[in-house]
Formats: C-alpha cells, sequence, structure tokens
C-alpha cells in the first residue's frame, strides 16, 4: 500500500500444536496478501486470530513453515513435530467482526431426494391470504413496502423463475418445484412455513426472503443439510459459519478483482485514487482493491481519506488523466451528500476530467443523480439493470412482457431465471458432487455471468463473477 512498508520477513517462528509457523507482526499499509507472498504462501494459508478485513498494526499472523522460499531468497525450515509447544494452535478468522472464532464443520452433502426429478423449493412471502385487500388496478404509493404489497415488490422473482423452468423443460429436465408462501418475518412464522411444507425434503432451497426471515431459513437449512441460495442480498456474513450458503450477487474479492485488472488493461499507466473514508464497511472491499491492484508492478494508487478532501483537488490537479475509485461507504444521507460534492469536485476538471468508478451503481442508487455529470466522467460502475445490446437480455425482456404484460426487473425477474437455470443444470450434470465443486459450463439462457467458490470449507459459496460497465452515450456497455 502506498504510504506503507514493505514486507521484510521474519525469521521468528513459532510451534504450535507440533507445526512451525512464522511469526510476523504486521505493520503499515501491509495486507493479508502482500505478507502471504513474502513468506511463499497462497493467501489462504496466513492464519489470523481476527478478521482478515480488519488487520492493524501490530497485529500477529502466522505463517506455516513449509520449506518453501521466501521473499529474501532463503529459504523456511521444514514443519517440525514437538509435544512440547504452545497448546493452542491459531483459528483462521472468521470474515466478520468475531474475533477468536471456532473453525467449523464443512457441508454434509446428501443424496438426492428423488433420482427421477430435481425438487426445488422456492420461500419468498406471497401473501397469498392478504391478496383480496390488494388493489391491483392502482399501486397506492403510501402503502409501498407495507406487509400487503410484498407480493407485488416479489412477484417478478416468481415469473422470473417460471421463464426458466419453461426452458428447463424443453431441455428435457425434470423439476418438482414446492412454493412456500412465507406470511410474517417472525423466526416463527419463517420455521412455521419451512416444516409444514416439507421443505428439508428438496435438493435445492431458494430463499427470497429479507435479512431476519432469511438468516432464520438459513439456520433451518443448515440444520437440515439442505444448501440455500440467497439471490440478492450483498451482505457477506451470510456464508459465514454456514457451508450451505449460496450468495448470488458478486463477492468483494470478484469486483476488487475485475476494478483492478479493467484499470490496468484499458486505462494503463494512470494514477488511480481510491477515495474511502476510514469507515468499518469499507475496509472488505479496501482490502480486497488494495490486494488485487498489488498484484500489477506498473499500477500507481493512492489513499485519499475524504475528511482531507482537499488533498484530492491537490492530488488531481498535479496529474494528468487519472482514475479516481469511490468505495466511500457511509449512512445513505452522508452517502447522498458525499456522491454530489465527488461528481461537482471531478467535474471541476474540464481539461483532464477523471474516470470515476464505483462499486454501487450511483445511477440506480440516486434517483437524481446528474447523469451528464456521469458521462463525462466516463463513468464506470457494476451495472445491474439490463443491457438491451445484449441479444439474450433482448429476448427474455420481450418474453416477459409478452407473457406478464408488464417491464421486469432485471434484479428479481432476471436473477431468478439465472438462479433455476444454473443450479437445475449443475445438479442435472453433476449430481451431488456439484455441491462440492459448484462450477459448470453456463447454460443456454443465463443472464449474468455466475460461478461459485468458497475460501473456506465451513463457510458458504459466493459468486466470483462480476462485469464492470462503462457509461458511453448514456448508456451502459459491457467491458470484457
Amino acid at each position: 500500500m502506498p504510504g506503507g512498508k514493505a514486507v521484510e520477513v521474519s525469521h521468528k517462528t513459532q510451534l504450535l500444536n507440533g507445526k512451525r509457523y512464522f511469526v510476523h507482526i504486521v505493520e503499515q499499509g501491509q495486507t493479508v496478501y502482500a505478507i502471504s507472498r513474502a513468506y511463499g504462501l497462497k493467501e489462504v494459508e496466513a492464519v489470523t486470530k481476527k478478521d482478515i478485513h480488519f488487520l492493524q498494526i501490530g497485529d500477529t499472523v502466522w505463517l506455516p513453515c513449509k520449506g518453501q522460499k521466501l521473499s529474501d531468497g532463503t529459504v523456511a525450515p521444514p514443519a517440525t513435530e514437538s509435544r512440547t509447544s504452545v497448546k493452542e494452535e491459531p483459528k483462521p478468522a472468521a470474515t466478520s467482526t468475531t474475533e477468536g472464532q471456532a473453525v467449523g464443520e464443512a457441508a454434509v452433502v446428501r443424496p438426492r431426494v428423488n433420482p427421477q426429478s430435481i425438487v426445488v423449493s422456492l420461500m419468498m412471502p406471497l401473501n397469498l391470504s392478504q391478496m383480496d385487500k390488494i388493489s391491483t388496478s392502482k399501486f397506492d404509493v403510501e402503502q409501498r413496502g407495507k406487509t400487503n404489497y410484498k407480493s407485488l415488490e416479489f412477484i417478478q422473482f416468481y415469473e422470473g423463475l417460471l421463464l426458466g423452468l419453461e426452458r428447463l423443460e424443453k431441455m428435457g429436465y425434470n423439476v418438482t418445484l414446492n412454493v412456500v408462501d412465507v406470511e410474517g418475518t417472525s423466526d416463527e412464522a419463517v420455521e412455521q412455513a419451512f416444516r409444514s411444507h416439507n421443505v428439508a425434503q428438496s435438493d435445492l432451497l431458494i430463499a427470497m426472503l429479507t435479512r431476519q426471515p432469511f438468516d432464520k431459513a438459513a439456520a433451518l437449512a443448515k440444520e437440515a443439510q439442505l444448501f440455500i441460495v440467497n439471490p440478492v442480498a450483498d451482505r457477506a456474513e451470510i456464508v459465514v459459519n454456514n457451508p450451505y450458503v449460496f450468495k448470488c450477487q458478486p463477492s468483494t474479492e470478484a469486483m476488487a478483482r475485475t476494478t483492478a485488472r479493467v484499470i490496468h488493461r484499458t486505462l494503463p499507466n494512470m494514477p488511480v485514487y481510491v477515495v474511502h473514508s476510514g469507515a468499518k464497511a469499507e475496509q472488505p472491499a479496501l482490502t480486497a482493491l488494495t490486494a488485487e491492484m498489488d498484484r500489477y508492478s506498473d499500477m500507481k494508487y493512492t489513499l485519499v481519506d475524504w475528511a482531507k478532501s482537499s488533498q484530492l483537488t491537490t492530488l488531481l490537479k498535479g496529474s494528468g488523466q487519472s482514475v479516481v475509485v469511490s468505495l466511500y461507504q457511509q449512512d445513505k444521507a452522508k452517502n447522498r451528500i458525499y456522491s454530489s460534492q465527488l461528481l461537482n469536485k471531478l467535474s471541476a476538471f474540464k481539461s483532464r476530467t477523471p474516470y470515476l468508478v464505483t462499486f454501487d451503481d450511483w445511477s440506480a442508487v440516486y434517483g437524481d443523480v446528474d447523469f451528464a455529470q456521469l458521462q463525462n466522467l466516463n463513468y464506470h460502475t457494476f451495472y445491474a439493470d439490463w443491457d438491451m445490446a445484449n441479444p439474450q437480455h433482448k429476448a427474455f425482456v420481450e418474453l416477459f412482457r409478452e407473457r406478464y404484460k408488464t417491464e421486469p426487473t432485471s434484479t428479481y425477474a432476471g436473477m431468478a431465471n439465472d438462479i433455476i437455470l444454473y443450479f437445475v443444470c449443475g445438479i442435472q450434470q453433476k449430481g451431488t458432487d456439484f455441491f462440492k465443486s459448484p462450477a459448470i459450463v453456463l447454460p443456454q439462457g443465463v443472464l449474468y455471468p455466475l460461478s461459485f467458490s468458497h475460501t473456506r470449507a465451513d463457510y458458504g459459496f459466493e459468486n466470483q463473477q462480476a462485469l464492470l460497465y462503462r457509461m458511453t452515450d448514456f448508456r451502459f456497455t459491457p467491458i470484457p
């Protein structure tokens, strides 16, 4: 990291339960990735007692000794066996803020429920018992978001899933869909729906639920050894200590990897300024992005705290064409004020307007954002809407319009289509081995990139694919 200290290997070692480890004390700007590489190891081999995303100066990282070559040219001693060692081996950290969290169990993959049919349960708030109270002739704005309207807000997910099922049927797949209406958000309501509809007797559970209901459904799924899919949550913590969870939104690491790759390939040799506020919510993205940019020896970047925003102005004045990556993440009100101020600040550089990159799509998050400013800043983001230049997107949207007489949303309808296609095809092609290695050739009809993996056996899977778009002529164009 800029302003940080290069990683110098420590030759201090410690025996822990018969295994020898290097003991490294974290210094300013050092990341787990950089530390691991200095010791000739992969990032996942490093052992910490706290979340790797929140390392602080003075924290300890243990690196296994196994005869590998170190960055200073020396060779690590081999692992040695000894019974006179420290009693407790440090546990790898969870990706949550809880320190010293114990390693959990890996998922147990059950046999198929029915060899002749793939059984999928869908849990979502259809609120069927309240349908007579809902006016479909007019949508009362004041009622938006209340319980009796959740069926209208989520119904597109169900409709998109049905279109995916139709494609699967044409491909010759036999799928049994168990639709479960979850009435209420309490743990009791979720458990009642789960147990009364025999959800445990499924090959897969898709849970289109909000935060609290999903967390309960995930706990029940883990108890039943049932794999559960979350379509829309971007919370990384949903995969922590639950190896049965699939998180479909791209992981922070995937977005960081894509951002660094695109900048390096399409905007070479430009200085990169990463704007943040030091907030805890930003740390996973900040850690991941700096680690990815560290992979490119010719990529020069600087971290800029927004509290000292004048520093950004000075840096921009002193450089030519540059890239600004915004990771600022506070509450909604502060985010909106910040986004407006940053756009105004960057737009002032008319002769050499910077390129702006954000992880969140500001054109969708902020309804009153100035699109002219975004366009002038060569805006890059992880766009989450339809790309009508994509033949598959166009065909799906037209079919949905014809079938349901309304405009589909990519968040609900598109994601539902992709989930049912991806997971059913995966189970059909690989059997239960799919849940051990859920990487498949994407079937025809999948609209957005999906590829799942996890970094720990006791954690769930995250989507490792992310597609960055650039605003061109007020339209978003994907960058390969």
